[in-house]
């Protein structure tokens, strides 16, 4: 992966974003890493793959019991109602 210093993305801008659309290029600041510019593919991919994650996630908790958020809120309700009742 590409370094560039936050003052040579300043100087080479154009010529930092043609190299990002290739590969990975991380911007530095007085010698950290900052922020890793990707290409928009690789942004996509990396999003879709975030998402298709939780989505498994929601969908183990709900086959393995749980009851789904509206459900819980309304439970949670009527216990509460039921409570400041007595």
């Amino acid at each position: 992966m590409k370094t560039v210093t936050a003052t040579e993305l300043k100087t080479k801008t154009g010529e930092t974003l043609d190299a990002a659309q290739k590969e990975p290029i991380t911007i530095e600041k007085n010698g950290r890493p900052i922020v890793v510019i990707v290409p928009q593919a690789d942004y996509e991919r990396l999003t879709k793959l975030e998402n298709d994650y939780w989505l498994a996630r929601v969908e183990a908790s709900e086959s393995s019991g749980y009851i789904g958020t509206e459900d819980t809120t309304a439970f949670f309700k009527e216990m509460l109602k039921g409570n400041a009742e007595t």
